[in-house]
């Protein structure tokens, strides 16, 4: 007969096709005030750039400024792309925490609880210049 797979089997497959969207700046037109609603993925924003800053003019991640701590990020596209390749452009599959606490228990998918998704940010620098830094997004900042 033919296979099913329960909630429990299907659970890791979502978990790890939503751990592997693509972020990229929504660059969507106002409708009365608001930004128009994209066909795919979820537009976001609120998040904080830990390490450094969003460079506006080159559309893409820049060291940190002096003096600002945790910039906010502009508005973002989320996009799930299951046939994602993170071959060509350059991007840093930049990890996106809860807190800046970057600490949690060690869930059953082996991630950090506080960890929610990789995010794919343009940028002009290698990946190991980010790492280096420790540069992440987080949902919110520390009191």
């Amino acid at each position: 007969g033919p296979v099913t797979c329960s909630s429990f089997c299907l659970a890791p497959i979502k978990q790890w096709y939503q751990r592997r969207v693509r972020a990229e700046l929504a660059d969507q037109e106002f409708e009365d005030g608001h930004y128009a609603r994209p066909e795919d993925g979820v537009l976001i924003h609120g998040l904080y750039l830990d390490s450094a800053s969003w460079d506006d003019e080159k559309n893409l991640l820049g060291d940190a400024r002096e003096g600002v701590m945790n910039p906010p990020m502009p508005l973002m596209h989320l996009l799930p792309d299951p046939d994602y390749s993170e071959e060509g452009e350059p991007l840093y599959d930049c990890p996106l925490y809860k807190t800046g606490e970057r600490a949690g228990t060690l869930s059953t998918t082996g991630h950090s609880t506080n960890f929610v998704i990789k995010c794919f940010l343009p940028t002009d620098q290698p990946r190991e210049h980010w790492i280096a830094k420790g540069t992440a997004l987080l949902c919110q900042l520390n009191q």
